[in-house]
Formats: structure tokens, sequence, C-alpha cells
């Protein structure tokens, strides 16, 4: 259960640091309070219907980018956070 509490308390203080920062832009869905792979397929599709209405072309890519997490370095994602003014206590262990 602390754990659950830490990754709470680290969630909600990385969520705020972001937003002051603005860091993320407005169309950012993943890991974005309130937005998910959900809200992110409804604004593709409506920004599709919308240029197919107008009688535009529309170019799609797929990327499938699940594994890529799996291979990020802990030192350059810890630099990273520390650059983002998370402390060295939180990132340690």
């Amino acid at each position: 259960m602390p754990s659950k509490i830490m990754k709470q308390i680290l969630q909600e203080d990385m969520s705020k640091r972001r937003e002051d920062r603005e860091v993320i832009r407005d169309n950012q869905h993943g890991f974005t309070k309130g937005k998910s792979h959900l809200t992110n397929l409804v604004a593709f599709y409506n920004g599709v219907a919308v240029s197919v209405n107008k009688g535009r072309d529309k170019d799609v890519t797929y990327l499938d980018l699940c594994k890529a997490f799996d291979t990020v370095s802990y030192s350059i994602l810890a630099t990273k956070l520390r650059d983002m003014g998370l402390t060295d206590g939180l990132l340690d262990g």
C-alpha cells in the first residue's frame, strides 16, 4: 500500500509540474488527466471527418510504441525528471 500512495504523490507532483511549465501541449492525450486513448481516438476521428467533409485528402501513419518504453534508460529518464524539478530523494531507489 505505501507504494501506491507514493505513486499517487509522484503522479500528482509530476502532473502539476507539467501543467505549470506547459511541457505537454493541449493535444497530448496520454499521461494527461482527463484524457486517454479514447479521447485521442475521438479527436483523431473528428479531424479526419472534417477533412473528408471539406473534400481534402488525409494520410495516416500508425506507430506502435508499446515496446519503446521498455527500452528507456533509467538514468536518462531520471536526468530528465530531475531537470523538471523532481528532487533526488524521490528518484533514488
